[in-house]
């Protein structure tokens, strides 16, 4: 086991570990967040036929008096069958998202023309395709909607509708065990008593994994292996497992002898980084298992620099984009030979150049700080200083 490694060397590894998990079906009123295990491709062409983009008349361009009024041959509403074809020297009046009859060159918008009883006169003449949808325009039939690996969004859910994707193939949520240890947390319906604190590290991580497209399996466990052993039976059918405390070599530290026995295989249990350095990492029967820090920062940055990436990967989705680049908007110290993870708050220049503000204290107990940053900017462990100006990654949370 590799005991004190780079972060480099640390995401890879977890990455590695990644099963990407079965593919269930979801309908598609509730597939909002979910990741497509399939692609969805257009059943026919959208729009499925010529349709008017408005509100007017049907016309053929050369039949149009310059000005003048053309007869009417009836009118078309959206909803009506295919009608028959224009007459020649004729308007068809038309509502938006009708059909359109065969043999319409364009259509003229009512604000363009007057109605004359059962004629309709001109006033504007327009270029052929003025306000006319063709089929097909927007999707052709067959054409890819959305491939497998992409988040169904609430924007995402009109086309597919469109498209009759009424059922979509996802992936199944990765369930994921969090484990709060210490005997001094208590329930934030809970009045801590002498030398107790609410646990924050719990509802914290478990609203990360809903984020990320997990579901959440919340466990506590006490500082005694009996109450351990429980909850690791509890988190036996768990997907990943991750732990917020008790990874550290402090005597109640029981968390890695307690996975040993279960036969654990350690990768790593130090990550040269800043916050977060005593990160563990290992497999139970091939399934991840974390040991993040107990300080609030530390395990919420952890998640974001490795479980989130691990959650990504076992739901199969598309990589993330590179990082933006921004500057320093100040100095940060820094410590040469420790990756550096600094909450920031992003704005952008007059030029629209990112920059990148430190968000308060950086120390890992100071929670508010991530109210106040946008996300991470991750300063290279070979940086003796980081001065203001420096360019660095960005990456925003992930919530």
């Amino acid at each position: 086991m590799d005991t004190f490694v780079s972060v480099e060397h640390a995401l890879a590894t977890v990455l590695a570990s990644a099963r990407v998990t079965a593919p269930e079906p979801a309908p598609l009123a509730q597939a909002v967040g979910r990741t497509l295990a399939a692609p969805v491709v257009a059943d026919g062409p959208l729009p499925p036929f010529d349709t008017s983009a408005m509100d007017g008349y049907a016309v053929r361009v050369g039949d149009l008096p310059a000005p003048g009024a053309l007869p009417l041959a009836g009118a078309v509403h959206a909803g009506a069958a295919a009608p028959m074809a224009l007459p020649p020297g004729a308007a068809v009046a038309v509502m938006t998202g009708a059909p359109l009859p065969a043999g319409t060159e364009a259509v003229v918008p009512i604000e363009w023309t007057e109605r004359q009883d059962d004629a309709v006169r001109f006033d504007r003449l327009p270029t052929p395709g003025l306000s006319i949808r063709r089929a097909g325009e927007a999707l052709a039939a067959g054409a890819a909607v959305l491939e497998a690996g992409a988040v169904v969004t609430a924007g995402a859910v009109g086309l597919l509708a469109s498209v009759g994707a009424a059922t979509l193939s996802v992936r199944r949520r990765p369930v994921v065990a969090v484990v709060s240890t210490g005997d001094e947390l208590v329930d934030a319906d809970r009045q801590p008593g002498p030398g107790q604190i609410r646990d924050s590290n719990g509802p914290a991580l478990a609203a990360q994994v809903e984020a990320a497209g997990g579901r959440p399996l919340r466990l506590h466990a006490a500082d005694r292996a009996d109450d351990l052993a429980r909850v690791l039976d509890a988190a036996f059918d768990a997907d990943v497992l991750v732990f917020a405390g008790g990874v550290s070599m402090g005597e109640r530290d029981l968390v890695r002898p307690a996975l040993d026995a279960r036969g654990v295989e350690w990768d790593f249990w130090q990550v040269r980084q800043r916050p977060g350095k005593p990160l563990a990492f290992g497999t139970w029967d091939g399934r991840p298992v974390i040991g993040l820090p107990g300080n609030p920062v530390s395990a919420v940055v952890g998640f974001e620099v490795y479980v989130r990436p691990l959650l990504a990967a076992c739901l199969g989705r598309a990589e993330e984009p590179a990082p933006e680049t921004g500057a320093l908007a100040e100095a940060v110290v820094k410590r040469e030979g420790l990756t550096t993870f600094v909450r920031v708050a992003a704005t952008r220049s007059a030029s629209g150049a990112l920059v990148l503000s430190p968000a308060g204290s950086q120390g890992s107990h100071v929670a508010r700080s991530l109210l106040a940053s946008d996300g991470l900017a991750t300063l290279p462990a070979d940086w003796p200083e980081a001065p203001a100006g420096a360019r660095v990654p960005f990456r925003p949370w992930g919530w």
